[in-house]
């Protein structure tokens, strides 16, 4: 057993004592006090990490990285489907389902899947990027492929990722608004209708500035939009290679409460350099970056959120402000809980130092073994 006291919050607030099952019969007591204990991180953003692709559509794969993303302090995710065939989502959305009911009867650490994530397959083709083009599909096309995955894993989807200026898109956001989370991705609109899509419901920008139009000054684009809506939301990847540790604190400025940050990462994440899978594109992770094509495109990450959080540190952003991006408003976006509630069973803490470094993460009330407390 290990007992754990004076447990400092992120509000200032302790907790005196809690006691964790690390599976030895002999007490052991850890002070804390140099720690900063912090709610589990949220991946709202996540294809896959440890060689692991949600779109693969296997369950155990699934499980397997939901097992292993506490490594990285994650206690909740969206498992995130590339733009697929309507075969594949279908069959990788079983799978999810199939995994999230595997997980309810785990009783080791592990991240709990909070929905399905669609980033497709209604994109934008001029803005796809790595995203397979040739599985691109019409707004009534997919709206049928929505309809089939309902009837099969009902309250499955949590949040879809759409391009507002093609047709049929406003009509989407107005039907789906009050049932799923309605992003704006891989999109080439302009500032005006991606206004249009936050006044009909759409509430957030995918990984902004990557796969959209720039921010310019005479022409705002869709991040300018977002900043206009008060009730909007915008997702960051924080690696400092998808977006310069100037701009990144701009936006920590500038959307305040608003900002949240993801990971946007494929199965090379955790893994060794080399060339690895993703929607049907050889991707090459070397250096902590993604290439893929003639050019050498950014293809999404290979990072996680506690290398995030260290980075977004070292840039000169507030702890507060990291901290809040990592836990409360994923959670308030998706509508689920953060937090640390004193004396709960299956609790999720992190433990990090005064620099944001994860030093020791309890996951459903279980010590995550790869890490070694100082």
């Amino acid at each position: 057993m290990l007992r754990l006291t004076n447990i400092v919050l992120a509000d200032g607030k302790t907790i005196p004592e809690i006691e964790i099952d690390d599976g030895k019969k002999a007490i052991e007591e850890r002070d804390m006090g140099n720690l900063l204990a912090v709610p589990g991180f949220i991946d709202s953003h996540i294809h896959g990490s440890f060689g692991l692709d949600v779109s693969d559509g296997k369950a155990d794969d699934i499980v397997s990285l939901a097992s292993r993303l506490p490594e990285f302090g994650v206690s909740d995710f969206l498992p995130t489907l590339m733009s697929l065939d309507e075969k594949s989502i279908l069959k990788a959305a079983e799978a999810v389902s199939e995994a999230s009911e595997k997980l309810s009867q785990c009783e080791g650490p592990y991240a709990s899947i909070s929905g399905l994530r669609l980033e497709g397959p209604f994109l934008s083709s001029s803005r796809s990027g790595v995203q397979n083009s040739d599985n691109l599909v019409s707004a009534d096309e997919f709206a049928s492929i929505l309809e089939k995955v309902e009837n099969t894993c009902p309250g499955l989807i949590r949040m879809i990722d759409i391009a507002p200026e093609l047709e049929g898109a406003m009509e989407l956001v107005r039907e789906y608004k009050d049932k799923y989370v309605i992003s704006l991705a891989h999109s080439d609109c302009d500032y005006k209708k991606a206004a249009e899509f936050f006044k009909n419901g759409g509430n957030s920008l995918t990984h902004a500035l990557n796969a959209m139009k720039p921010c310019l000054k005479r022409e705002p684009g869709p991040l300018g939009a977002a900043y206009d809506d008060p009730d909007s939301y915008i997702e960051v990847i924080c690696d400092g290679i998808h977006v310069d540790p100037t701009v990144l604190r701009m936006l920590f400025g500038l959307f305040e409460g608003r900002i949240i940050v993801i990971s946007d990462a494929m199965r090379a994440g955790g893994m060794p350099d080399g060339i690895y899978d993703l929607g049907g594109t050889a991707v090459e992770s070397r250096g902590g970056r993604t290439y893929f094509g003639p050019s050498g495109n950014l293809a999404g990450s290979v990072s996680n959120l506690s290398q995030e959080a260290e980075r977004l540190f070292s840039y000169g952003i507030g702890k507060t402000n990291i901290i809040k991006a990592l836990t409360d408003t994923p959670a308030k976006r998706l509508g689920i809980r953060s937090g640390i509630v004193p004396g709960e069973q299956n609790c999720h803490i992190n433990f990090v130092d005064q620099k944001l470094r994860l030093k020791c993460v309890i996951s459903r009330g279980r010590l995550v073994s790869s890490f070694i407390m100082l």
